[in-house]
Order: C-alpha cells, then sequence, then structure tokens
C-alpha cells in the first residue's frame, strides 16, 4: 500500500497533508484505482459513479483515502496500475468540455435574444414564438452539460487516439 500512496506528490493520508488541495493527477490515481476496482466487479455501477462523482468534487488530498480504502489491501502494496491515463489528457477533455458548454451557452443566449428583439419590435404578437427556437438550443445545452463525463472520456479517447498516431513512423495510423 505504501508504494500506492507514494506516487503522490503529498501522501494523503498524514493530517498534516489532508488539508492541502489535491491535484488533478492525484485524482488521476484514485481514478485509476476505482476504474479497475469496476472492471474487476468489486465495484457495483452504481458505486463507481457515486465514487467518482465524489472524487471530481474532492477539493483537499483529506478526501481521496476514504474511496479506495476498502479497495486496497491493507498490508501488501497493490500493483501498480496498469498504464493509467494521462492526468493532462483528463485536464485537455474537462477544458473542451467546458468551451463546448460555453459555446452551447452562446448558441442558446444570442438566438433567444435576437428572437426576443424581433418579436418585440413586431408588436408583440399575441403568443410568444420565440419560445420554440428556445426550446430546441435550451435542449441541446442541458444535454452538453449533463453529458459532462462521456464528453470527456470521448475527449481522452480521441487524444489517446491521435497521440498513437503521432507516435507511429509517419505519423499515420493503421486503418
Amino acid at each position: 500500500m505504501e508504494n500506492f500512496w507514494e506516487s503522490f506528490r503529498l501522501d494523503p493520508r498524514p493530517a498534516g497533508n489532508a488539508s492541502m488541495r489535491a491535484s488533478d493527477a492525484d485524482r488521476e490515481l484514485i481514478r485509476t484505482v476505482l476504474v479497475d476496482a469496476y472492471g474487476d466487479g468489486r465495484l457495483t455501477r452504481e458505486e463507481y459513479d457515486d465514487r467518482l462523482n465524489t472524487l471530481y468534487g474532492s477539493r483537499t488530498l483529506g478526501e481521496l483515502p476514504s474511496l479506495v480504502a476498502d479497495l486496497m489491501p491493507s498490508g501488501d502494496p497493490p500493483a501498480v496500475p496498469a498504464a493509467p491515463r494521462s492526468a493532462d489528457l483528463r485536464a485537455l477533455g474537462a477544458r473542451k468540455w467546458r468551451k463546448d458548454v460555453e459555446e452551447a451557452i452562446a448558441a442558446f443566449l444570442v438566438p433567444s435574444a435576437i428572437c426576443t428583439v424581433i418579436w418585440i419590435a413586431a408588436g408583440r404578437g399575441t403568443f410568444f414564438w420565440p419560445v420554440f427556437p428556445m426550446l430546441f438550443m435550451g435542449l441541446n445545452l442541458i444535454k452538453t452539460v449533463v453529458q459532462r463525463e462521456s464528453a470527456i472520456e470521448r475527449e481522452v479517447v480521441r487524444l489517446e487516439k491521435q497521440a498513437a498516431k503521432d507516435a507511429l513512423p509517419g505519423g499515420t495510423a493503421p486503418d
């Protein structure tokens, strides 16, 4: 178990380190353990989702050990997680999702404002017709916000494929 905790920049278990802010790399180490436990069948989908949501909502190192305490043997060091995804790729995926949300907000607000101004300029008819474009653009915004994890995972996979493609001689991926 010591080998796992030594891979953190600061061991999250001591009380002196518990109040320190957790980095994306720290969260990625915990996420890898959760993914492995879910893949092994030690966590149900609901438990995995709950712990993952708690993980991504965590701010300090002290919040991390409880997420994996029942998944790690108490005496033996666990095997180093097999090829964890880079925290940098996950951070880039999260950044892409935030950009998508910002674009969806703009795609909702700008046309909604334009349609409302046109409705007002046309004399405020008996029916507020801008509600229809607002409804469709609002649904897109909601979908973008709700699908956070899948959007981040898609971007991570895309970046991994791009990195693999770039690593090949000539920069082309096999088909």
